[in-house]
C-alpha cells in the first residue's frame, strides 16, 4: 500500500464515525454510522469499511452482504472538512496523498463487491453521493427510499470522481448519459435514478426497512452460487461471444455439480418449492 501522512486527512476520533457489523440468518449488515454528517467518509471509516468488506465477504456462512446507513442517509460521500486540511500541502503532496487515499481504501472496496460471492444489497436513503453513490452502483441490488436523492459529485470539487463510476454509469446508461451525469453534478432522485435503471426498487419511506429486508431474506434463501455465477458472468459480459460461451457452460457445469442444483430439480419433479443451502 502506498503511504498516506497520518498528520493529514485524519479528522478526532469523536468525530471519525465507524462502521457498523452486525450477522444475522446469512445477512452480514454494513452500516455506515455518523449521522451527525448524514454519513460523510472520513478516512477513518473508509479504513474501517475496507477491513469490515474483507472481514465478512470470505466467510462461507455470509450469503448476502447489506449496506445502509445510519439515519436518514445512506452516505454524503466523502468528508469536504477533512479534505480541507491537504491545503497547506504543496501540489505534489495533495496528488500522493489523494492518489493512496483512493489506491488504499477506495478501490480495494469496490473490487471486492463486484468479485464477491454474495449477492451485495445497497439500500439507500437520503442522500446518496460521491462515495456512497460508487458503493451504490458497485452493488447487485439497490431499493431506494423515495426521499433518496444521488449525485456523482465530484466535478463539484474539480474531480472527476472515484470508486469506478466511469465504469459503472458507461457500463448502464452509455457514455453521453454518464457524461452529463458527471459534468453536471445534478442531483436526481429515486424514480428518475429507477428509470435510468440504476435501482431496481423504489418505496416508500414507511415501507423501506420491511421492503430491505424481505429482499435480503429471499437472496439469502437463494442458490447461492447461482447468484454468483449470473454475476460473474455480467461482469465479463464485455468479451468476445465464443468466449462468454464458454465460460456460461463452465458455469453451467459447475452449477450442476451443487446440491442446490439437486434440490432444484427434485423439487421442480415433486411439484414443491425448493429449499436451497448455498451448496
Amino acid at each position: 500500500r502506498a503511504f498516506v501522512p497520518e498528520t493529514v486527512l485524519n479528522m478526532s476520533p469523536n468525530d471519525s464515525g465507524r462502521i457498523l457489523s452486525t450477522f444475522e440468518r446469512g445477512v452480514a449488515t454494513l452500516t455506515m454510522s455518523r449521522p451527525s454528517r448524514r454519513n460523510a467518509y472520513t478516512t477513518a471509516m473508509m479504513q474501517s469499511l475496507r477491513e469490515a468488506v474483507e472481514r465478512v465477504l470470505p466467510d462461507p456462512g455470509c450469503r448476502v452482504l447489506l449496506l445502509r446507513g445510519d439515519g436518514a442517509s445512506f452516505s454524503a460521500g466523502g468528508d469536504v472538512h477533512e479534505f480541507s486540511q491537504s491545503l497547506p500541502l504543496d501540489a505534489p503532496a495533495r496528488l500522493a496523498t489523494f492518489r493512496a487515499l483512493v489506491e488504499n481504501w477506495v478501490n480495494p472496496v469496490i473490487l471486492a463487491l463486484r468479485h464477491a460471492h454474495q449477492p451485495v444489497l445497497a439500500a439507500v436513503r437520503g442522500d446518496c453521493v460521491g462515495y456512497g453513490f460508487s458503493l451504490m452502483l458497485a452493488s447487485d441490488v439497490v431499493i431506494a427510499a423515495e426521499d433518496a436523492l444521488f449525485s456523482t459529485a465530484g466535478i463539484g470539487l474539480a474531480q472527476p470522481g472515484a470508486g469506478g463510476q466511469s465504469h459503472f454509469l458507461v457500463r448502464a446508461l452509455g457514455e453521453r448519459r454518464a457524461r452529463e451525469l458527471m459534468w453536471s453534478a445534478r442531483r436526481f432522485d429515486a424514480h428518475e435514478a429507477k428509470a435510468l435503471g440504476l435501482v431496481e426498487r423504489v418505496v416508500p419511506v414507511d415501507e423501506f426497512d420491511a421492503a430491505v429486508a424481505a429482499e435480503a431474506a429471499r437472496l439469502a434463501a437463494g442458490p447461492r452460487h447461482g447468484w454468483a455465477e449470473i454475476k460473474r458472468l455480467l461482469n465479463s459480459s464485455g468479451q468476445p461471444l465464443a468466449q462468454q460461451l464458454a465460460d456460461e457452460a463452465a458455469a453451467f457445469g459447475r452449477c450442476a455439480a451443487t446440491r442446490d442444483f439437486a434440490e432444484a430439480v427434485t423439487a421442480f419433479i415433486e411439484r414443491r418449492k425448493p429449499g436451497f443451502e448455498g451448496r
